[in-house]
């Protein structure tokens, strides 16, 4: 209810994020590319919005990638673009709130993240859309934040 009408959940991921890459147009279409060479599948693309001349992004991708991620992350000294080399973590979640009402729903996002913050679930990466909501959730937090979301949306 309350606009969303499914939860789905997607377990094994890793989190990449890249800081203070100088802004320019091609600047993550440049690492998303890397990637997609490599034969790497990437999901939950958050950018955010520029800091003076420098952007910083972050997205997710299967863990059982983590070995072509690796080799594109060294193959393309990608280093040389940022700050600091990309950030890679694993032990992540995605919890994807799904329904068509979302359109017209207001606070289906402050429902879910208010939800999970009170269970003292973090979130480290959302991204939505009009019909969608995806939360990146610890592993170990999968099945807690899920009974909480269902809770929340009374399904």
């Amino acid at each position: 209810m309350y606009g969303v009408s499914k939860i789905n959940i997607e377990p094994s991921l890793m989190m990449i994020s890249v800081q203070d890459v100088e802004f320019k147009g091609n600047s993550l279409a440049r690492y998303l590319q890397i990637f997609a060479d490599t034969g790497v599948v990437v999901d939950m693309i958050s950018q955010n919005a520029p800091h003076g001349t420098n952007i910083d992004f972050s997205f997710t991708a299967s863990a059982s990638d983590l070995t072509l991620v690796m080799k594109a992350i060294s193959a393309a000294n990608l280093d040389k673009d940022a700050k600091a080399s990309p950030l890679i973590s694993v032990g992540y979640s995605k919890l994807n709130l799904f329904g068509e009402d979302m359109v017209t729903s207001c606070g289906v996002a402050a429902r879910a993240l208010n939800a999970l913050a009170m269970a003292d679930i973090e979130v480290l990466l959302i991204t939505t859309s009009d019909l969608d909501i995806s939360l990146l959730v610890r592993s170990e937090n999968e099945d807690s934040a899920y009974d909480v979301l269902k809770k929340a949306f009374e399904l």
